[in-house]
């Protein structure tokens, strides 16, 4: 059995971390706190099962900084409802005063979780283990984060749980979640205009799902951590404001906004992207429809918008054969087949998307089939491959 001293929440054991896991999921354990010099053997642990490592040394002077962390992740786990097992092995007194500082720290008295773990036969004091105790309870405080700052240490150690344990959060890649990447900031613009408070947090919450999945993502190949996006805002923020941070003496909001845009420009090497103001395009002229629409200025039904999308596009057609500039008539269709999308109920910045994957996935099939060496083929040879891969995706589909 278990040394629970708290059942279904907190047990301490010191008996060899191999033998006991069978026993530790029959009784409902969760998660798994171990104190080594270095992590257990993952052979050990059942996959299902969460843990984490912290130092023997936790006790001594440099200990006390991993002190913290263990408060913040026991926290998170007993928020979470998973039991868990504070393991040392040949060592359960340490476990039990870890266990004690975890009582004082979610808000019981020093002596009483001294009683609590002595009443579960675990671990007579002594007087230096009380002595400690003490020091730590009148020093508590200090180990507490900012409410906002635990929150967002909870929910970022809840993303990668469910990375570990749950099937749809773990097979996701940065490309499969580019939909939700869309859409979610989309639906907090649809909250804002909405004026609901309730539903932008709800919003801001998905959005910043998102970011913390993609971190976690980046961490898990390698390839960057949550650390790394943090620091890089930062440092971002603080080089395109120099009128707060620096020298700079703008003052009004165009001025600011100019000086952005040129700091900009030269951190890209005059390169820009302009992806975000094909979307914020896409959105506003969505916007401008349906705010004429709530006035009573629309069409009664699409077949005209169909027509107006063909009027335009015949005007584009006409003036690429005048040979002149076709900008604002290609904005004028553009326009019109935002309307459409409205019209059908359909967001457009989401369409497009999904029209840019069908295409890209399209063209990487005519790479393979043509040994990427595009260039020699002929356009009636390309175009008879493009064929072929469309009735491939529609016999798939049936």
């Amino acid at each position: 059995m278990l040394n629970w001293i708290i059942k279904n929440e907190v047990a301490v054991d010191s008996a060899s971390l191999k033998s006991k896991m069978e026993e530790a999921q029959k009784e409902g354990v969760k998660a798994i706190i171990l104190l080594a010099n270095e992590p257990a053997d993952k052979e050990w642990i059942p996959y299902n099962m969460e843990h984490k490592c912290f130092s023997v040394d936790f006790f001594s002077q440099s200990g006390l900084i991993e002190l913290r962390e263990f408060f913040l992740y026991s926290g998170f786990l007993k928020r979470i409802k998973f039991p868990f097992v504070i393991y040392s092995e040949n060592d359960l007194p340490s476990a039990s005063i870890l266990a004690a500082l975890y009582l004082v720290y979610n808000g019981e008295k020093a002596v009483n979780a001294i009683k609590m773990v002595e009443s579960r036969g675990v671990l007579n004091w002594t007087d230096e283990q009380k002595d400690f105790m003490y020091n730590i309870a009148d020093q508590i405080k200090l180990f507490y984060l900012s409410k906002t700052m635990a929150r967002f240490y909870e929910t970022y150690m809840q993303v990668k749980l469910l990375r570990k344990l749950c099937p749809w959060d773990r097979e996701q890649t940065h490309k499969s979640l580019i939909p939700e990447l869309i859409e979610e900031p989309l639906e907090l613009v649809q909250a804002i205009k909405k004026e609901s408070s309730s539903s932008m947090s709800e919003e801001l919450g998905d959005v910043l799902l998102q970011i913390l999945l993609h971190s976690v993502i980046g961490e898990e190949e390698g390839k960057f951590s949550l650390d790394e996006v943090l620091d890089g805002l930062f440092n971002k923020m603080y080089r395109r404001h120099p009128h707060v941070f620096g020298g700079s003496s703008v003052k009004q909001s165009d001025e600011v906004l100019k000086q952005w845009e040129a700091i900009k420009k030269t951190e890209k090497n005059g390169r820009s992207v302009d992806i975000a103001k094909v979307l914020a395009s896409l959105i506003t002229a969505f916007d401008i429809q349906d705010e004429a629409r709530k006035r009573g200025f629309d069409f009664s039904h699409i077949d005209q918008i169909i027509q107006k999308v063909k009027e335009e596009l015949d005007e584009v057609k006409r003036e690429i054969e005048q040979g002149k500039d076709p900008s604002e008539e290609i904005g004028d269709l553009l326009f019109s087949v935002v309307n459409l999308s409205r019209f059908s109920d359909v967001d457009p910045a989401h369409a497009l998307f999904l029209s840019m994957e069908k295409f890209r996935g399209r063209f990487e099939k005519i790479r393979e089939k043509t040994d990427n060496e595009i260039e020699k083929f002929t356009d009636e040879q390309l175009d008879k491959i493009w064929e072929q891969i469309k009735k491939d995706e529609r016999r798939k589909k049936n």
